[in-house]
């Protein structure tokens, strides 16, 4: 696997490994003639009888092994506790085993999205919320999701004890610190609520929840697998509810790939899940070593990552990921029927012009594929 720390988007190379050159076939041994026979009657000339032995049968061809398949992946940030599953399938060796190349490449702050790599041809998977998705496929691109990561929104609000924000009428009259990527989800998770959009009066900020530890806003939106954990070492009483608490169920952090890569290599792709999806197992059965790679392999250390809150940030995530699904059938698993009816229902809320269908987006094959006679583990199976 090949790391790329820089932040500006370039695409992967596209050489692939040499083909293996086959063996040569073995040539046959000449035919080998028998010693005459000098064995004859008395006074009578016969003539020596040479016997041929068998021809020795030539040594099968050696066919060259198949050349792995390379798939390049576009991340949606720097080193982080998000990609742990795929450090650890890196390094446990689960990608060889499928015979796939993978070609990790970072994201960043300031750096275009995966839809806009995947687009643009740079790279063949990427990772990122359903709306961006829908919304990329709407105006023409050919994505299919394959799995999510985590099995609801990572999205949520983070407000003070003191002054909590626990429900959505909450919300209406009060000063919310923003970005503005954020405004379309949460009015649309007003509306759910029968509440007006935009009934609050918004705050530019940015990552930094300190708005929040200041009292500059009663709540801000936040990622529910990092922030309560930034306030809790700020020792901060806080409060977080995440969207799904406040009745929008959707998925976050879902794989998706250009269609036409995955018609061309399906097998490879199966493969791929297969191993990312035994990574994330790994990790969760030792969280430390996958961090220890994270931090000294992957470029954690060398970006100033605090490794102490690492791990905190790791046992957030864990709960976001699991769910009764995950339980019965396993990691990455998707219901195609709650997508197809509450999580579109959402995503019309969004405003997103010809909103295409769940059945030309969704692929639920893949993970059938991989999880094949396995039940709900694959590093069990």
């Amino acid at each position: 696997m090949i790391l790329v720390l820089a932040l500006l988007a370039a695409a992967c190379g596209d050489d692939e490994p040499a083909a293996t050159t086959a063996a040569p076939a073995t040539t046959a041994a000449p035919a080998t003639t028998a010693a005459p026979d000098t064995t004859a009657a008395p006074d009578t000339p016969a003539a020596p009888t040479t016997t041929a032995a068998p021809t020795t049968t030539a040594a099968p061809t050696t066919e060259a092994p198949m050349e792995p398949t390379v798939i390049r992946v576009r991340l949606n940030w720097t080193a982080d506790p998000g990609f742990l599953g795929l450090y650890m399938a890196d390094e446990l060796g689960f990608f060889t085993e499928e015979n796939v190349v993978a070609e990790f490449e970072y994201g960043g702050p300031n750096v275009p999205h995966p839809v806009q790599i995947l687009a643009g041809g740079a790279a063949d998977i990427g990772f990122g919320g359903l709306a961006i998705i829908a919304d990329a496929v709407s105006q023409g691109d050919e994505f299919v999701i394959f799995g999510t990561r985590l099995q609801e929104g990572i999205l949520g609000i983070s407000s003070l004890a003191s002054d909590p924000i626990l429900t959505a009428s909450d919300i209406c009259g009060s000063k919310i610190g923003a970005t503005p990527g954020d405004i379309v989800q949460l009015d649309a998770l007003l509306t759910l609520n029968g509440l007006e959009a935009g009934c609050y009066d918004m705050v530019p900020v940015g990552y930094d929840p300190s708005p929040v530890a200041e009292g500059l806003v009663r709540g801000q939106i936040n990622y529910m697998n990092s922030h309560p954990v930034i306030l809790d070492f700020m020792g901060i009483d806080n409060v977080a509810v995440s969207y799904a608490d406040l009745g929008m169920q959707m998925y976050h952090d879902l794989a998706f790939v250009n269609r036409s890569f995955l018609d061309a290599n399906r097998d490879a792709m199966v493969g791929f899940l297969r191993a990312m999806i035994k990574g994330w197992e790994a990790a969760f059965a030792d969280p430390d070593a996958a961090i220890d790679l994270m931090m000294n392999k992957w470029g954690g250390a060398e970006i100033g990552m605090d490794i102490s809150f690492q791990r905190p940030v790791h046992d957030a995530q864990v709960p976001l990921m699991t769910s009764s699904l995950t339980d019965e059938k396993g990691l990455f698993q998707m219901d195609f029927d709650l997508m197809a009816s509450t999580m579109w229902d959402v995503l019309a809320l969004t405003g997103i012009e010809n909103l295409p269908s769940a059945e030309s987006m969704i692929d639920t094959s893949l993970l059938d594929d991989a999880f094949a006679g396995c039940g709900a583990s694959l590093l069990e199976c």
